[in-house]
């Protein structure tokens, strides 16, 4: 287990700290991100669902899972808790505990995708915040957070995850299928093409991807999509049209009306949005 970074924010509610942790962004391979949320009111969008903030409320983010705080939605000041972290398949602790986040944060049951916490558990994760940005006590917020995901996801899941062997062949068909949508983030290309390349029939490729990713292939590729355009608005000045074009949708309104609805906000106050965020100091 690796923590790569852990964040706090207090009283977030508008302004360029929004924008940035309001950004629509999936993380890679390998990382995992919870979000612990103290107090607040808003809405939480992971993949295609949207969830309301509340206070005392966990939310679990996998691996190329879209997920962003939606800047719009924000109705009380948020604080949170954010912390990005990586299994290690190299120790069987890591490996025990993989089956339980992906089987807890899969499929369309909000139960599964955030937990209510009780409040004295704040202070779990405030003296895991502190370990982590303390060199010398790293590895006690490691065992800390493995310790809190097990009483966490382990007592949450309703349904025997799959093991680590039976995921193997499952995972190799929808790396390979993540990396050839990267290749072709740009072009028009169908399902049924997408699973040809990969020697499935679509029905057994939908099956594969929704059942690791909790979405279909279709929509995956469209925020794949969504999020390298989001890029292009901010760090281009082509107008939105273009934009939409160089990423294969079929006319500007199209494009508009898909990222709003992945986003929360149009192309034109995303780009205004994360615009100033940039040039913020």
């Amino acid at each position: 287990m690796r923590i790569k970074d852990a964040v706090y924010v207090y009283k977030l509610v508008g302004g360029d700290k929004l924008a940035w942790h309001g950004r629509y962004h999936t993380h890679d391979q390998g990382d995992y991100e919870i979000h612990l949320f103290l107090e607040g009111n808003g809405a939480f969008l992971v993949n295609r669902s949207r969830y309301a903030i509340e206070g005392n409320r966990l939310f679990l983010v996998r691996p190329r899972e879209f997920h962003s705080i939606l800047p719009d939605a924000v109705r009380k000041p948020l604080s949170y808790y954010a912390i990005l972290f990586e299994p290690d398949t190299a120790l069987a602790s890591d490996r025990e505990l993989l089956p339980i986040i992906d089987s807890a944060g899969s499929g369309n049951e909000p139960l599964k995708r955030f937990l209510p916490v009780e409040s004295r558990e704040h202070f779990l994760v405030e003296e895991l915040y502190r370990l982590t940005g303390d060199r010398t006590c790293s590895r006690a917020g490691e065992y800390l957070l493995l310790s809190l995901l097990h009483r966490w996801f382990g007592e949450a899941r309703q349904e025997k995850p799959e093991s680590w062997e039976e995921a193997g062949a499952r995972n190799e068909h929808i790396e390979r299928a993540l990396a050839l949508m990267g290749k072709l983030v740009q072009e028009k290309v169908s399902i049924d093409s997408l699973a040809g390349r990969l020697g499935l029939s679509s029905e057994h490729f939908i099956r594969l991807f929704h059942q690791k990713l909790g979405i279909s292939p279709f929509q995956y590729f469209t925020r794949l999509k969504i999020e390298a355009a989001s890029s292009f608005l901010v760090d281009t000045n082509l107008k939105v049209g273009a934009v939409a074009d160089h990423f294969g949708f079929e006319n500007p309104f199209h494009f508009s009306r898909i990222f709003k609805k992945c986003t929360g906000l149009s192309p034109l106050a995303y780009r205004r949005t994360f615009s100033r965020a940039q040039a913020a100091p």
